[in-house]
């Protein structure tokens, strides 16, 4: 397949956040960004804005935040330590801008006050776009026992690799459906961008097809309850690109409160007949019922 230039820019795009969390306690410029991009600074944050709902500065800025939260609430750590981590020198301006972000300070998070939504916070973004194509589709669910196996790893902003070695086990285990019947699902259990990528749980299982197996399989609770979704169109590996978007641009200028940080994708068409360009997986994110009187 010959790429096309926004898989260009949304491969770049992924290998620049991968660059972001590796270089997370150190100072990060625009210019260092643009020149490892081969782009002029301005381009490149029109196209990362366009990509992921965030300025360029501001993304890095809330992934910094990000990984501090959740190294504050392991409580392994104090709070200058956790300051320094992410290339704050002063522990009052690493304050200060947290709870700019958060709603709540550091101290609030160590006596267990926690923020609305951990992966987003709860300061909304400097820009809103205008061409704005999410399509949020609101829907109660039943309490659904889906079973599968739990893997670790993001690698290169994705899920793809261990992705695809638990759905290769689960292919050999499964019924003889089609893709659509075995509804196909996975879970991003923790935020990679927060603690260490390598460890981050991963979910896949089918809703059915299995079974004959289940005693040698693992399960996940999708909940009941009131969810939003939103369709994402394209490649697995750049679909942490339009949840940015989904966190940037619908759920912190609404105010959406979310239950929780786990994400359910159920994966519409098989990636073994389908272009990657023309994937379409279902984002799911379980909210608070009142979030839907706030925008539908």
């Amino acid at each position: 397949m010959v790429d096309t230039s926004n898989n260009k820019n949304a491969k770049i795009i992924s290998q620049v956040g991968q660059y972001i969390y590796d270089h997370s306690d150190q100072s990060i410029s625009l210019d260092s960004l643009a020149n490892y991009t081969g782009f002029s600074k301005y381009h490149f944050n029109r196209i990362f804005f366009a990509a992921t709902g965030y300025q360029l500065g501001e993304f890095i800025q809330r992934h910094k935040l990000e990984k501090a939260l959740y190294l504050i609430k392991q409580g392994k750590h104090n709070i200058i330590d956790v300051a320094l981590s992410v290339g704050y020198d002063s522990p009052s301006s690493f304050s200060r801008v947290f709870k700019k972000n958060f709603s709540v300070t550091p101290s609030d998070i160590i006596k267990g006050n926690l923020p609305n939504n951990g992966r987003a916070g709860s300061l909304k973004p400097r820009k809103l776009k205008t061409d704005q194509k999410l399509l949020p589709v609101w829907k109660t669910l039943p309490e659904r026992k889906v079973f599968g196996f739990y893997g670790k790893g993001f690698n290169e902003q994705s899920f793809s690799t261990v992705a695809g070695e638990l759905f290769g086990r689960l292919g050999t285990m499964a019924e003889h459906l089609s893709y659509t019947e075995l509804q196909p699902i996975g879970v991003s259990v923790d935020n990679p961008w927060a603690g260490e990528q390598t460890q981050s749980r991963f979910f896949a299982g089918f809703v059915e097809g299995l079974s004959t197996h289940l005693a040698k399989l693992e399960t996940f609770k999708w909940q009941a309850g009131r969810w939003v979704c939103f369709t994402h169109t394209g490649p697995h590996d750049c679909m942490w690109q339009t949840i940015s978007q989904i966190y940037a641009q619908w759920v912190l200028p609404n105010s959406i409160k979310l239950k929780d940080q786990q994400i359910v994708q159920l994966y519409l068409n098989n990636p073994m007949e389908t272009k990657p360009e023309a994937l379409k997986t279902e984002l799911y994110f379980a909210v608070e019922n009142s979030a839907e009187k706030k925008k539908s």
